[in-house]
């Protein structure tokens, strides 16, 4: 698990292949084998809509241990038509490592903003460090975003947040964020005040919003 509070590309965990690094393996067969081996490793559990030209599918490697922080990750595809779009949040229990493997987007965390491009290294977002992610219209983009630490409880938020097709209404948002362990981000940039936003609106949610679903 890690522990440090600054984002960063620091790629520690994994980085998309480059332009020389496809060329170089295409002269050696046994690393081709190995790619095709995770490959058909890799099984999609639920692929989920986001928006217009906008899926997610959430998947895991099982060639990879259960604490292993590439085993279970959360990838979305989209096409452009309409921009992919995070608005500002954070979690207070746990990291992301976001990596782009086509396209580009915009990533802010803890008020910097940085463009991540297909083959650059992994970006880390801290826990408690508020973020968003911004794609750009009219171009493909797929970013793949895996927990840190790792488990099925992301995907299961992702399964909860985004059941009904698309993101949910603000009640149902309010709900899948208090079971989730995400929190909505405020100008002012007080933990506390979303913390007190979530705890009422959230757990007035509780009371009528159906439950978070036990399985995708």
């Amino acid at each position: 698990m890690a522990t440090t509070s600054s984002c960063s590309t620091s790629g520690h965990f994994i980085s998309s292949t480059t332009q020389e690094e496809t060329s170089n393996r295409k002269a050696q067969p046994e690393i081709l084998i190995e790619n095709w081996d995770r490959m058909s490793s890799i099984r999609v559990l639920k692929t989920l809509t986001i928006g217009k030209g906008i899926t997610m599918d959430l998947s895991v490697d099982e060639s990879e241990p259960e604490d292993s922080i590439k085993r279970f990750f959360a990838q979305v595809v989209s096409t452009g038509e309409e921009a992919f779009k995070v608005p500002p949040h954070w979690h207070k229990h746990h990291a992301e490592y976001m990596t782009v493997l086509e396209g580009r987007a915009k990533i802010s965390c803890k008020g910097e903003t940085v463009e991540l491009k297909a083959g650059d290294p992994a970006f880390f977002i801290p826990r408690r460090a508020v973020h968003s992610i911004e794609g750009f219209e009219g171009e493909r983009l797929v970013v793949q975003e895996r927990p840190d630490p790792p488990g099925m409880y992301k995907a299961m938020f992702f399964n909860d947040l985004l059941s009904d097709g698309e993101f949910g209404g603000f009640w149902k948002t309010m709900r899948a964020f208090w079971d989730g362990d995400a929190y909505p981000a405020f100008p002012l940039y007080f933990r506390a005040i979303d913390e007190a936003f979530l705890f009422v609106f959230g757990g007035i949610a509780k009371l009528f919003v159906a439950e978070k679903p036990q399985e995708l």
